[in-house]
């Protein structure tokens, strides 16, 4: 019975990138993040972990993403451990790059952008630290940790601590871990409200943060709540990315059965909402432009 709603056994595949270089993203992309090169021609490059794609990176861009425009805001590989965490830390620090770093609370996350603009998270999950979560009546976001101290989920990491954790053997692990996935994404936005009209109504995620004081929607499945995110921290400053400029081609939700897909399909429709299928890929796009597929895992 179609309840309108994702399987928790969703998630997210391969997201496509645009930008102005390959030769130059694969800096950024395989030799500091440390992501497997799958596949690569004159217009493309396909990378990942374990055998699986994560990133595939598409040439043609005239112009990197400028700064606060509404398209990608970062795209987030999650790993499985703290060490993998510190070992891309010590990578990034060792390349020589301008990455800056998080404690979220319920993750510690690593951020780096590539030539063309393109933003990019390396998250470790540490929900086991949030107690609750508090929103005050104006739609502030606390953040409660078991120890009852109150975050923002904005504070600065320890990079020097983490990195204390791989001891003093100077090793540094040059791949990315290979249970790596793609845990979520985020994007700028104008109008969150409507899109989590789309995301919600019609995909069938669940809501999670949808605060317009934070500054921040999202929404994910019963096991993983952040799946796609939204912000509008750029308020009026925020511009449509430049013809031709880099940024997401596209991301991929991949569902857990054929007859997911077919009442996803469904309700695409009903809505009216313009879809294009090819065999078992369902391609459309959200009310502002952003373009994904949806198909079955392991297809």
């Amino acid at each position: 019975m179609d309840n309108g709603l994702l399987s928790p056994v969703t998630r997210l595949g391969p997201v496509h990138l645009k930008v102005t270089d390959v030769p130059a993203a694969l800096n950024v992309w395989r030799d500091a993040l440390g992501l497997a090169l799958l596949g690569e021609d004159a217009t493309m490059a396909e990378l990942g972990a374990g055998g699986r794609t994560l990133i595939v990176l598409h040439a043609g861009a005239e112009a990197p993403l400028p700064q606060k425009s509404r398209d990608l805001f970062h795209v987030a590989i999650h790993i499985t451990s703290r060490r993998d965490l510190a070992h891309t830390a010590a990578r990034l620090k060792a390349s020589g790059l301008r990455f800056s770093a998080q404690d979220h609370l319920v993750s510690e996350s690593l951020y780096v952008s590539d030539p063309s603009g393109n933003g990019i998270e390396i998250c470790f999950d540490t929900p086991e630290r949030l107690l609750r979560r508090e929103v005050s009546p104006n739609g502030r976001v606390t953040l409660i940790a078991t120890d009852g101290s109150a975050h923002s989920g904005l504070e600065p990491l320890d990079v020097s601590g983490l990195l204390r954790d791989l001891g003093n053997s100077g090793y540094i692990e040059p791949k990315m871990a290979q249970d790596a996935f793609i845990g979520h994404i985020h994007l700028r936005a104008r109008a969150p409200e409507m899109l989590m009209k789309f995301y919600l109504g019609v995909l069938g995620f669940r809501p999670h943060i949808q605060s317009r004081t934070f500054g921040m929607f999202d929404c994910g499945t019963e096991r993983r709540a952040h799946m796609v995110a939204f912000n509008i921290w750029a308020r009026d400053e925020l511009r449509e990315p430049p013809p031709g400029a880099a940024g997401l081609d596209h991301f991929t939700i991949e569902l857990g059965s054929a007859q997911e897909l077919a009442a996803v399909a469904r309700r695409l429709e009903a809505a009216d909402i313009p879809v294009k299928r090819d065999g078992r890929v369902v391609s459309t796009a959200d009310p502002e432009g952003n373009r994904l597929r949806l198909v079955v895992q392991g297809d």
